[in-house]
């Protein structure tokens, strides 16, 4: 059965990193791959800070997928920056501020007049993440045939009224983890869907023992962070109770905290930090250097309490890492204990408590690493990630009723 979709995201292209921009271009293309008709409808911005036009507009086929892109609308910041900081605060705005803010968030009008006259082409349109003006305005223009990809945390965002409206007008939803699906339905109902995820390509992983180690010796022993370096993803409490680790010696003094991605330590109110020798910090890298570092890490250390997935969890896991994450984040800590891959933290103490046992553990190491690597072959090789999303999009059909909390193929724990 050939299906017909169109998968709706802010930027798309091979060079862009991004979570839910990695997680949505990753299904569309191995839908592709097995045959369905898929097309890619985003803008031609790059840059998710100055959201300029960067790519041509019009229509290319890229890794298999028919990719259709529209100029971003001009933007009024000085009223967008206001109400998103007093979101962002924690007030809400009044409701006319709020569908302002989104007026005024990342929009194209040529993509939403491209939707309005070609949504019927296709079987479904799903739009990712929740919190732009292209996955709103868009998802509102033919709701009966709009799923979101949502890429929920709980935030203060996701509890706007104009959000709750989007998840409630729609006709479902694909979700990452069941703690975001658990999430929506607190918030706003039962939203009709399911747990999906993201699928991996085993064979990269497998590979990577054919790399050289990079940057560092054999008798160097780390911990990873790799991603964004933004207060938002928690890079500077990991800064913070790594340093508390070592001047309290409950962390060895051999042990670094290299971390590695775009941004500055600046960003995290952090500059200091580089000061020490025993935090190094690393720049933009390649993919193959990227999992290379990974795979030689003593632990990756993902505290962010905002994620609905984490790519870099599973990459780890992937190449038999244990990780370490923060206890008051639902989505990592469900994947932490469903796997036996990883040990969830919630203070400086603990996260020495856990640092400690893993450098002085290496059977506990191993252990932790190969249960993390079977929960990712087990539940996010493709065929089971396009077998869940089969069945949610089958439970659609007339005469079905909406996925469970979790789906059939999960195992219990």
């Amino acid at each position: 059965m050939t299906r017909r979709y169109a998968f709706v995201v802010p930027r798309y292209g091979a060079e862009i990193v991004g979570g839910a921009e990695t997680l949505a271009g990753a299904i569309a293309r191995e839908c592709a791959r097995r045959g369905d008709e898929i097309t890619v409808l985003t803008t031609c911005a790059r840059d998710n800070r100055s959201w300029e036009n960067h790519y041509a507009p019009g229509c290319t086929v890229e890794q298999g997928v028919t990719v259709h892109r529209f100029p971003v609308d001009d933007r009024n910041l000085d009223v967008w920056i206001p109400i998103q900081i007093a979101i962002s605060e924690g007030l809400r705005p009044s409701l006319d501020d709020q569908l302002e803010w989104m007026a005024q968030s990342v929009n194209a009008r040529e993509l939403y007049a491209h939707i309005a006259r070609h949504s019927s082409n296709y079987d479904a349109l799903f739009f990712a993440p929740y919190l732009f003006g292209t996955t709103f305005w868009g998802a509102l223009i033919d709701p009966s045939r709009s799923f979101l990809i949502p890429c929920l945390h709980d935030e203060h965002y996701a509890y706007l009224e104009v959000i709750a409206s989007l998840f409630r007008q729609v006709r479902g939803a694909l979700f990452n983890a069941a703690p975001e699906m658990d999430l929506a339905r607190a918030l706003y109902g039962d939203i009709r869907g399911g747990d999906v995820g993201m699928g991996f390509d085993f064979s990269r992983f497998d590979q990577v023992n054919q790399n050289p180690r990079p940057y560092f010796d054999d008798t160097f022993r780390y911990l990873l962070y790799a991603g964004r370096k933004e207060t938002g993803k928690n890079v500077q409490v990991l800064i913070d109770y790594f340093i508390e680790g070592k001047e309290s010696g409950a962390i060895e003094p051999d042990i670094r905290l290299v971390i590695v991605g775009g941004g500055s330590f600046d960003d995290l109110h952090r500059p200091q930090a580089l000061l020490r020798q025993d935090i190094i910090d690393i720049m933009q890298v390649s993919e193959a250097e990227k999992l290379a570092l990974m795979k030689h890490a003593l632990a990756l250390c993902q505290l962010s309490t905002n994620e609905s997935f984490s790519i870099v969890i599973m990459e780890s896991w992937a190449l038999g890492v244990p990780v370490i994450v923060h206890g008051e984040c639902a989505v990592t800590r469900h994947h932490a204990l469903q796997s036996g891959g990883g040990l969830p933290i919630r203070s400086g103490e603990e996260f020495s408590g856990a640092v400690s046992e893993l450098s002085g553990n290496a059977e506990l190491c191993s252990a932790l690493g190969i249960a993390g690597d079977r929960y990712v072959r087990r539940e996010y090789c493709w065929h089971a990630v396009l077998e869940r999303l089969d069945d949610v999009m089958d439970s659609f059909s007339p005469g079905t009723e909406a996925v469970p909390a979790k789906s059939a193929s999960r195992e219990e724990s």
